[in-house]
């Protein structure tokens, strides 16, 4: 926060429950520190703190998320320059055990620098809540859906792209380490956080066959990975594309083996054990 403590015009709002004693240590008249009665979730501490700023930006961080030292000022350069609402960043995701670096997010190849529409970012997700960088207003207007397991990030930004000019500013400033409790390992969280954005946006992802199948094939990963076989998935991604391809995986799916495939599949890219097939002249 070297940055950050160094400019006038910002304030530092801390909504977590259990670090009064580290921030009690800041003697600085800009920093505030509210309290949660009780650990109501993530996003109802961010949406405490977007309604107790008073700032023109904002910007979110969770504890295992560590902001490069000059994000702040870099995004805010960004969307001055750029004139735009809201801006997300890019970051390097860690394996909190290992300390090594698993990927970089989003990829930039299916998400470029410059502007994120409604569609594109339905059809692939470039957010997380610790990239977020935007005005105020845009964030007071539009809180976090508290009713969200999973996915609460991606359901916000899609509320935004629709009303504000949203860019990606495809610059790696975060750093997030992967716990072992994280949210994202959770796979039923995943299903339960899927289903309720295709509840909210069931016409918009319907609309294109390029966007149903991208967001079912997402959907029937997190379904596998719950043990079961992603049968309304393969449904509504053969409907939009009816290739034989779809077609096979749809009939596994209904006679209950596509997620032993997708597990063999996952295993061979891991290399824990590899599959060739040779197409040859009979010599």
């Amino acid at each position: 926060f070297q940055w950050l403590f160094s400019t006038p015009n910002c304030e530092l709002y801390c909504t977590l429950s259990n670090t009064k004693e580290v921030v009690s240590q800041i003697k600085d008249s800009r920093f505030k520190y509210y309290c949660l009665e009780r650990n109501s979730g993530a996003c109802v501490a961010r949406n405490y703190g977007i309604e107790k700023a008073a700032g023109e930006y904002i910007a979110f961080n969770d504890s295992d998320d560590q902001w490069h030292k000059d994000k702040l000022e870099k995004q805010l350069s960004f969307l001055i320059n750029n004139n735009v609402d809201v801006t997300v960043c890019s970051m390097d995701v860690y394996d909190e055990g290992s300390s090594e670096k698993m990927y970089t997010f989003p990829d930039a190849k299916k998400s470029p620098e410059g502007a994120v529409s409604f569609d594109s970012l339905l059809k692939y997700n470039c957010t997380s809540n610790q990239m977020l960088f935007g005005k105020i207003e845009c964030f007071k207007e539009n809180l976090f859906d508290s009713n969200m397991p999973r996915f609460q990030d991606w359901e916000e930004c899609l509320r935004l792209s629709k009303k504000y000019k949203f860019f990606h500013q495809n610059e790696i400033l975060v750093d997030t380490y992967q716990q072992k409790d994280s949210i994202t390992k959770n796979p039923q969280k995943g299903v339960a956080g899927m289903k309720l954005l295709f509840e909210k946006h069931k016409d918009e992802i319907l609309s294109a066959a390029d966007i149903t199948e991208s967001f079912f094939k997402k959907m029937s990963s997190f379904t596998c990975r719950c043990g079961k076989n992603p049968v309304m998935e393969m449904t509504y991604i053969y409907k939009a594309h009816k290739s034989f391809s779809n077609l096979l995986k749809l009939i596994m799916a209904r006679i209950g083996f596509y997620r032993f495939f997708l597990i063999l599949r996952i295993a061979n890219l891991l290399g824990l054990f590899s599959v060739t097939c040779v197409a040859g002249n009979g010599k």
